[in-house]
């Protein structure tokens, strides 16, 4: 008797777990900075934990239905490229030879030396949010509960749809304070063109250097650079390699063919 109800409750719960995950589905609320493809550049500066000057440049490739990649150019450490889709997400070192899977308690590493977590990125990219509980009557909208972060629990704004202000709170125990200015159409969408962000620990700047369609930077000539031919087998003219084309004759093979010729 006791087996078969251990039995018939077991079945219970597994019956229930599609369900359950159907409903955790349903209450994200996706709240993306930008909602079209874009590439976004943008640089930082900073001042550290341990009081030291460090910087940062990224280059964001945002796609509404492919893998979203960050380009991360450090100045004191390797740069690196991050890639997530949501579900699964890692970086690749040493131009894509090196690929380091991630998990989502990865996600609270800082990026390189900078007050930045690799969650900023994440967040940027898929804007998990939780929706807001309808059967409540009083519900601030102005509190954002995060929905996939391992980092930040919640992001209170002063507004929306383009916040001034707004405060970061997750495992890190101090807020993060973060001030966004000079909001700019760029091309339909409207980013913040510059934002300053403090803690107790810390303190520094991003702002955006440039923001284009994907469609567009795509089909810029610079994009389509063509890599000159290498002859085969190689020839070598002092340590350096000869390519494809005329090549001038080294002076002292010259003073030789002048030599032998009297």
């Amino acid at each position: 008797m006791i087996k078969s109800a251990k039995l018939t409750t077991l079945a219970i719960c597994l019956s229930i777990i599609p369900t359950l995950a159907q409903s955790e589905k349903k209450t994200v609320c996706p709240r993306l900075l930008t909602s079209s493809s874009m590439i976004v550049n943008i640089d930082g500066k900073f001042v550290n934990e341990e009081r030291n000057r460090t910087s940062v440049s990224i280059e964001w490739r945002h796609h509404n239905d492919e893998l979203d990649t960050f380009f991360v150019n450090l100045n004191d450490s390797p740069s690196f490229n991050f890639i997530t889709a949501g579900k699964y997400r890692y970086m690749e070192f040493d131009g894509g030879k090196v690929k380091r899977q991630l998990g989502l308690h990865h996600l609270r590493e800082n990026i390189g030396k900078t007050p930045l977590k690799l969650d900023d990125l994440e967040l940027l990219a898929n804007g998990y949010f939780k929706c807001p509980d309808s059967t409540k009557q009083d519900i601030n909208n102005n509190v954002l509960a995060t929905a996939a972060s391992n980092t930040w629990w919640s992001v209170v704004v002063d507004s929306l749809p383009n916040p001034e202000k707004l405060v970061m709170r997750g495992v890190t125990k101090k807020p993060r304070y973060v001030s966004l200015a000079n909001w700019k159409a760029y091309d339909g969408e409207t980013l913040p063109t510059i934002a300053s962000m403090s803690s107790d620990d810390y303190s520094g700047s991003l702002w955006i250097r440039s923001a284009s369609p994907k469609e567009v930077i795509e089909t810029e000539p610079s994009e389509k650079t063509v890599k000159p031919k290498i002859l085969l087998p190689v020839p070598k003219l002092f340590g350096k390699i000869a390519v494809e084309g005329e090549r001038k004759v080294p002076l002292i093979l010259k003073l030789n063919q002048q030599l032998l010729s009297e």
